[in-house]
Order: C-alpha cells, then sequence, then structure tokens
C-alpha cells in the first residue's frame, strides 16, 4: 500500500473514532404512579406523561452528542422491517441486515415525582373573569407557577450498578395558555385540549416546566461522571490476532468494544486448553505474554496496532488489557 495513502487512512482513523466510540444509551419511560392525581387535574384526562418525557429526552440527548441513543419503546417496528428484509420479497444487499441491532451500554430511568402548580392569590375585592384575558382580573392579584421535578438514574445495562443519579427541577412562573381549568383563554378551559403530544404545549405554564427540567436534565447527563461500569470498563478488551504484517497487528475488535487509537493491550500466546473432562467446555487456557500493541487505526470490526515485544505474534494469539 502506498505510504501517503496508508497514513491519511490512519489519520482518518483517529479523527473519527471518538464518534464512534460513544456509549449507546436506552431511555425508558419515567414512572408518574405518583402524580397521576395531578395529572388527571391539569390534562381533564389520563395522559401518560412518562412516555411523553421519553420523548423531550430522547430528541434533547441526542442532539447533545455525548452518547449515542438507540431505540428500546418501539423496537419491534425496527425487528419487524429486518424480519422483511431478510425474507425473500426484497432484493438481496438492499435492506436492514437481521443481528445488526445495537446493544445499549446504559439505560436511563427516572421518576416524575412532582407534576403540578404553586398557585398564590391575593385578595383585593370581588373578581370577574374577563374572556380571552387568560385569567382572572377585577378583584385580586394571582400569582401562576408550575413545578416539576423529575429523579433520574443511569443503569450499566451489564451488571446492573447505578453509575449516576439526580434530580432536575423545572419551574414556570410566566401566565401562558392552558394550564388546567383554572387558567381560561377566550372564555374556556384550556386544559382539557391540551396534551404533551400537542404542538401548544410547549406554550403552556406546565409545558414551560417540563421543558426547563428535561433541559436541565439533559445538562446534568451529559456532564455526569459516570462512576464504574461501562466507562470503567472501557480499556477491558479480551480479543483475537487476526493478522500479523511486520509489526502490524490486525485484531477482531473495533468500534463496538470501545477501542481508540493510542491504547495500549498486551499481546499473549496462546497455550495448553484446559477441559472439562466432563463436557469438553473450555474452563481456561494457558497464555504467555509476548509484547504490546498500541493502537492506531479502529474500524467497525477491526482494529490496527504497531506491535513491539521479544517473541512473535501469530493469528490466533490473545490481546488483553
Amino acid at each position: 500500500m502506498n505510504s501517503k495513502l496508508l497514513i491519511a487512512l490512519m489519520a482518518a482513523g483517529a479523527l473519527i473514532a471518538p464518534a464512534q466510540t460513544k456509549k449507546a444509551l436506552s431511555i425508558e419511560d419515567f414512572d408518574y404512579s405518583t402524580v397521576m392525581t395531578a395529572v388527571q387535574s391539569i390534562f381533564g384526562t389520563q395522559q401518560n406523561i412518562g412516555q411523553g418525557i421519553n420523548a423531550l429526552l430522547t430528541k434533547r440527548i441526542a442532539q447533545d452528542g455525548r452518547f449515542t441513543v438507540v431505540e428500546r419503546r418501539k423496537v419491534n417496528q425496527v425487528m419487524k422491517e429486518q424480519d422483511f428484509d431478510a425474507s425473500n420479497r426484497v432484493k438481496k444487499g438492499s435492506g436492514a441486515r437481521v443481528g445488526q441491532i445495537r446493544g445499549a451500554d446504559l439505560t436511563l430511568m427516572g421518576d416524575i415525582v412532582v407534576f403540578g402548580r404553586d398557585d398564590r392569590r391575593v385578595s383585593a375585592g370581588a373578581g370577574a373573569i374577563v374572556p380571552g384575558a387568560g385569567g382572572a382580573a377585577g378583584g385580586y392579584k394571582q400569582d401562576n407557577k408550575a413545578v416539576v421535578v423529575l429523579d433520574y438514574r443511569i443503569v450499566d445495562a451489564e451488571t446492573s450498578e447505578v453509575v449516576a443519579s439526580g434530580e432536575a427541577r423545572g419551574e414556570s412562573k410566566r401566565t401562558s395558555k392552558g394550564f388546567g381549568a383554572a387558567l381560561f383563554v377566550g372564555g374556556v378551559g384550556g386544559g382539557g385540549g391540551v396534551n404533551m403530544a400537542s404542538s401548544n404545549f410547549g406554550e403552556t405554564i406546565i409545558g414551560e416546566a417540563t421543558m426547563d427540567a428535561v433541559n436541565k436534565l439533559a445538562v446534568d447527563i451529559n456532564q455526569a461522571p459516570l462512576n464504574g461500569g461501562a466507562e470503567a470498563r472501557e480499556n477491558d478488551l479480551d480479543a483475537l490476532v487476526a493478522d500479523v504484517s511486520g509489526n502490524t497487528i490486525t485484531i477482531n475488535a473495533g468500534t463496538a468494544a470501545g477501542l481508540k487509537p493510542g491504547q495500549t493491550f498486551t499481546v499473549y500466546h496462546k497455550g495448553k486448553e484446559i477441559r472439562d473432562p466432563t463436557t469438553h467446555e473450555v474452563l481456561d487456557v494457558q497464555t504467555t505474554p509476548l509484547g504490546q500493541i498500541t493502537i492506531t487505526v479502529v474500524r467497525d470490526r477491526i482494529s490496527m496496532g504497531t506491535y513491539s515485544g521479544a517473541g512473535a505474534p501469530v493469528v490466533g494469539d490473545v490481546v488483553r488489557k
């Protein structure tokens, strides 16, 4: 291979590797069982606000870019399309391949612990509702305030360890359209015609508080140190040598294993296998350290690196931290 082309490919691999090694995050619907009464009073009917929070967070976290967000709530639709593409009715090679759905490294779970209003009324005589005014006028002043509080935890999908947790509180004090039956728009109750999927939800005072909480939660998640779990396993590796060309080694692990250029691993020569005498299952493999590989290029399913050491590696040798 032309040396200039090889250098260009290595540089390109180094540039794109960080984007490809982002942790995969799935987002669960938030539990809202503790605020169902408040939801009923605000919307005039039951709304699944746990799904609504999920949708808002999915969009925001995907935009922020720290994690790769993977679909789980409607993943059956993806699987259905893969099964269809694998059938004889689809042109070979043109559809989605079965077995390529990415697993989640982390799962975001949470609870909606506050979803409601905190209003104050200062009386100064009899009041009257003014059609189209968006509130009450005349005999009293009413300060309207909405509060949404979200508790969250990020769980390692492999170990079930909680690696980060916190709380996000959103508020809105602006009087706006459709906050339950207590605020009026055009002389009619605004709450019954508004839900989290409607286009004007963000204009309501509860919508403003919800977005405030979601935005704060997204900031917390993108800045949260992940204590242990998937992030601590980032340098773990158990791969095999797939090719040896001089001092360049190719191994059978890439972006899916979280590899990055610059990481260093030990190459071990495989020795005797220890098997269970009854089941013949391999219980252990004796290994001898040979040298080290420093990763230079990372691709989807393979990585290449520079080898240094006393012994000569061969295809099938083990690469570990």
